[in-house]
């Protein structure tokens, strides 16, 4: 008997059995995570797109979450008058309704509904079976018209008393700036520090009761002061979760509305890590966090070299002055940045594009950056982070890491141009390839396909333009005889 050869077979099998063993016990695992039930009671009132916002909400959650199970209930699709809002959803007339589900969304405007028990009965199930809720716009001025009291109760549900609004312009009244107020809180930990709604209707928030947190708030140009957009709070033992956002379909499906409804939906549920990641079983694909910076045009981002002249006598009030800015917002093509369809088109003379849009004003500091990218031989270009917009020529601010695969002369992709080089390209010419960056602290990892390629640390005492500080994300056009695409750029910010 050959004892060598058999001990061998037995530390095989042993090590063989360990690893079958653990893997059909984090698949038995996965299998026993039972689904969230999400119920999402939506419809009612002529102000509202309830048709169009329940896609946005459902498409929204199951982007982002994995295991769940949602209903929808749509209904008052009819009441397309202020009266014609007196109406009862059927689910709310069940008896022990609640016992079925994990969680309730509620979007939803039966605005003139007066009957006290109907308000009360809702306020009961969720206490008896302790049914967290996750109330969207409207549902924080419902029932302000509910006999007996009940008005009373369900603000003391929703944990605010709130049923006005800015009405200067209404309904087409100013977008205005969310700031974040509690950044280490879990629902907040991948939410941008501020950013702008695309449209507006702020809900002014007249009393934020005492047991309520107030996650964000923003600034009423109409009563001069903060007014709270998003809190939570528990009501006898039910956790609650509302926010004032919403009104308009592009509030509502923006990237940065949606992380927030998908974090505090798992948040309720008690289903969102203290890091703010989705408990073990409920990420999906696209996970939490992630906005993508870039729609059908050149929103938000701004050419460098001068190529659109955007000049009005007006600017900020200057009557006596034109003042020019390079812009590219609201259009597709500037001069070497283009869009065809879902793709950025990097071709023509040395320029940059920055991004100056919404989120955050393009100050970041700690993120993941993504983006797809396809070079032709010869190519090249590169990704700016920590750097600010520049009229003329390469950035002195922040890094630049590369994209090259065939480009005599420039640092191969994966580089940190100046300061961590890649000797060999991680892809080729003519293949799309993913490009992720993140920074964090100190620290600079560059992965394509998900393969770490470049792993950076700046010296504790690095100081200067050219180091790690904050700014904007640029894209580069290197020259005419160079051609590279980009698709779905995103960013996901980091707790600081």
């Amino acid at each position: 008997m050959n004892t060598t050869k058999y001990v061998f077979k037995k530390i095989l099998l042993s090590i063989l059995t360990l690893v079958f063993s653990g893997s059909l016990l984090q698949y038995a695992g996965a299998q026993n995570t039972d689904p969230l039930r999400i119920l999402m009671i939506t419809g009612g009132g002529p102000w509202h797109d309830y048709a169009t916002q329940k896609d946005q909400i459902e498409q929204g959650l199951l982007e982002r979450l994995s295991n769940i199970e949602i209903t929808t209930d749509y209904e008052g699709a009819d009441t397309l008058t202020m009266e014609s809002t007196d109406f009862h959803f059927s689910r709310h007339l069940e008896d022990d309704w609640a016992a079925e589900f994990d969680v309730v969304i509620y979007n939803h405007c039966n605005l003139q509904v007066k009957d006290g028990a109907y308000v009360r009965g809702i306020i009961a199930e969720h206490v008896e079976h302790q049914l967290p809720a996750v109330m969207l716009h409207c549902p924080i001025h419902l029932y302000q018209y509910a006999m007996d009291g009940a008005a009373d109760d369900w603000w003391d549900f929703t944990g605010a008393v709130s049923y006005v609004h800015e009405k200067e312009d209404h309904p087409n009244t100013s977008p205005y700036t969310i700031e974040v107020l509690e950044p280490q809180h879990p629902i907040m930990k991948y939410q941008p520090p501020s950013w702008r709604t695309p449209s507006g209707e702020l809900y002014l928030i007249v009393d934020l009761h005492d047991n309520a947190t107030p996650l964000t708030h923003a600034y009423s140009v109409e009563t001069h002061s903060y007014t709270e957009t998003a809190w939570i709070h528990e009501y006898e033992g039910v956790r609650v979760f509302a926010s004032s956002l919403g009104h308009h379909n592009p509030s509502m499906g923006s990237d940065t509305n949606l992380n927030l409804v998908a974090a505090s939906v798992l948040w309720a549920a008690g289903k969102l890590e203290e890091d703010g990641s989705p408990a073990p079983g409920y990420e999906g694909e696209r996970g939490l966090g992630w906005i993508s910076l870039l729609d059908d045009t050149l929103n938000g981002w701004i050419e460098s070299g001068g190529v659109v002249n955007w000049t009005s006598a007006s600017w900020y009030g200057r009557l006596d002055t034109e003042m020019a800015w390079p812009t590219v917002d609201n259009t597709s093509a500037g001069e070497s940045f283009r869009l065809d369809g879902d793709t950025l088109i990097v071709e023509g003379d040395q320029r940059n594009l920055f991004y100056d849009g919404p989120i955050a004003g393009g100050y970041f500091k700690n993120f993941e950056f993504k983006v797809d990218v396809y070079t032709y031989p010869g190519s090249a270009s590169g990704v700016y982070f920590h750097t600010h917009y520049e009229e003329e020529g390469p950035p002195g601010v922040g890094y630049e890491a590369q994209i090259n695969a065939s480009r005599a002369g420039e640092s191969m992709t994966g580089s940190l141009v100046g300061a961590s080089e890649v000797e060999t390209a991680p892809h080729g010419d003519n293949e799309w390839f993913n490009y992720h960056i993140t920074v964090d602290g100190k620290n600079v990892t560059v992965r394509v396909n998900g393969e770490t390629v470049n792993e950076f640390t700046e010296p504790a005492d690095a100081d200067g333009p050219a180091s790690l500080h904050r700014g904007t994300i640029g894209l580069e056009a290197v020259g005419s005889d160079s051609r590279v695409y980009f698709r779905n750029p995103m960013i996901r910010l980091l707790p600081e």
